[in-house]
């Protein structure tokens, strides 16, 4: 291939990647500002004007116009003085398209990305939206709106649906939307206050089983209602949508026009470099969550078939539960903090006040060594695990599933690395830059600490190596000698009499 141009503008400031194969090209660009385009790889850095030129095939009369653009030097200038800077429109009709066997992305289970409304928090966002449409269920409504009010910051979307739900009755008027042949009632005068919601809850249960058949194992139990866990919820979100699912196919939901917030113009918007980072903020983290759902699946698929016995899996996963209903919290007060104005937003703040709930993140990150031992003697068992479709690709090599569980140790240390380019690029003012910096030294003391908690599980290990491989203590008891304060190899020098000596 080869490059002419019309504009007379020199070739060592343009940067030109022939197809896949070919290894004739002008300069190089990092690989980290590459982006693939249709068989070509292309420049993405910062430009500073724009020119037409001619792609052609060399020995061909063939030619196709194109647009480029002229790095600044100031910021595209390589380690060999030469400069980058190809970057192309969309493509022309007359471009062929790339070769049958250039690489194509795949979807694979680690780079699995989490749809816009896969949070709990778009989840109840979305639910009540549906409940509005269950007929007489406006009263409901109105009391989560009265409480959102009367409370303000201090209550999000998932704790008023929670909240909601709780009370039972919104449960009995979406099943009685169905207008069963026996509705669903409570005789509040058998009942006290405080059970009288569960009671409606067992009846709306009773018929998801009996009336609408659907499977156990879709239909959330008692505690996963009143219980404080965030899997449990979901579970109750999902049954609650099953059922609305049912009313729709009916054609027993209301019909109303949506509000402006429901609508989706699908309008294309240029995002500051502030948005780009918050938005990178609030995806990442729902792409971990999803991570964390899909580790929490494989340990209850692996446990409840037996695959492996119960303290390996132990071993495995250890306190996974409670660091996914934590990071789920979390989510939801990034989702919530992303929701307000620009101008309200604090993320400084955020890190910094849950500075101490993430010290749930010590034990399983401390686990790390005993994990990794597990995996690599149970891996056939693991291996031959019946599991869904879904979740085979976690077993199609042993790296694959410690990827999976080193996930909570690499999303750490993204927290310090995404407020820092925040509070140097977002433009913020000095209060928030403020906040930042106290937001970052939490996120940098988040991970000390979880270096520290494996420092210290690995000097609990080699205390017991060491009890193990000594045969003769002479009366000497190990557990009086307190904590192994360090563990490794050094150097001391012993003196005797007039000279030093060196032992390791």
């Amino acid at each position: 291939m080869s490059l002419n141009m019309d504009c007379g503008i020199d070739k060592t400031s343009l940067c030109y990647f022939p197809r896949r194969g070919d290894s004739r090209r002008l300069n190089v660009v990092p690989a980290s500002t590459e982006q693939r385009y249709a068989g070509y790889r292309v420049s993405s850095e910062p430009f500073v004007s724009e020119h037409c030129g001619f792609l052609s095939s060399t020995g061909t009369d063939e030619r196709v116009k194109f647009k480029f653009r002229v790095l600044n030097s100031a910021t595209s200038t390589l380690s060999n003085g030469e400069q980058t800077g190809l970057f192309p429109p969309p493509l022309p009709q007359t471009f062929s398209p790339p070769p049958n066997d250039t690489p194509q992305p795949t979807q694979n289970i680690m780079n699995r990305r989490a749809g816009t409304d896969s949070s709990l928090y778009q989840i109840c966002i979305n639910l009540k939206r549906r409940l509005a449409d269950v007929p007489g269920f406006h009263e409901h409504i109105a009391e989560m709106d009265e409480e959102e009010a009367l409370e303000g910051d201090f209550i999000d979307p998932v704790t008023s649906m929670w909240n909601c739900l709780r009370r039972g009755f919104p449960l009995m008027t979406v099943y009685n939307a169905l207008r069963p042949k026996q509705p669903l009632e409570v005789d509040s005068s058998r009942y006290g206050e405080s059970k009288i919601g569960k009671a409606a809850t067992f009846q709306f249960l009773q018929a998801c089983l009996g009336e609408l058949k659907f499977p156990s194992n879709e239909v959330f139990l008692i505690t996963d209602l009143y219980g404080e866990d965030t899997t449990g919820f979901v579970k109750v979100t999902k049954c609650v949508n099953k059922v609305l699912d049912v009313l729709q196919k009916r054609g027993l939901l209301l019909q109303r026009a949506k509000s402006a917030a429901e609508m989706d113009y699908n309008e294309p918007q240029t995002l500051t470099h502030r948005q780009k980072i918050v938005e990178e903020f609030v995806k990442t983290e729902r792409d971990y969550v999803q991570h964390l759902e899909t580790l929490q699946q494989f340990k209850n698929e692996v446990e409840e078939s037996g695959a492996i016995a119960g303290d390996a899996a132990h071993d495995m996963f250890l306190n996974l539960n409670a660091l996914l209903d934590f990071q789920r919290r979390f989510l939801i007060r990034i989702e919530q903090q992303n929701s307000l104005a620009e101008s309200q937003q604090d993320w400084g703040k955020l890190l910094h006040y849950y500075r101490e709930s993430f010290r749930v993140y010590e034990p399983f990150i401390a686990n790390q060594n005993r994990c990794r031992e597990t995996v690599e003697k149970q891996w056939d068992k693991l291996r031959h695990a019946p599991l869904p479709p879904e979740l085979k690709d976690l077993v199609d090599t042993p790296a694959t599933l410690l990827g999976f569980l080193l996930k909570p140790f690499q999303r750490l240390t993204k927290y310090p690395m995404l407020l820092r380019e925040l509070r140097d690029k977002g433009g913020l003012d000095d209060s928030r830059r403020k906040n930042l910096d106290d937001g970052i030294a939490a996120a940098e003391s988040i991970l000390h600490r979880a270096n520290d908690a494996i420092h210290k599980e690995q000097r609990i290990s080699a205390v017991v190596d060491l009890q193990q491989r000594v045969e003769d203590w002479k009366g000497h008891r190990i557990d009086h000698f307190g904590e192994l304060l360090l563990h490794g190899n050094y150097t001391v020098l012993k003196g005797e009499g007039a000279k030093e000596v060196e032992r390791e």
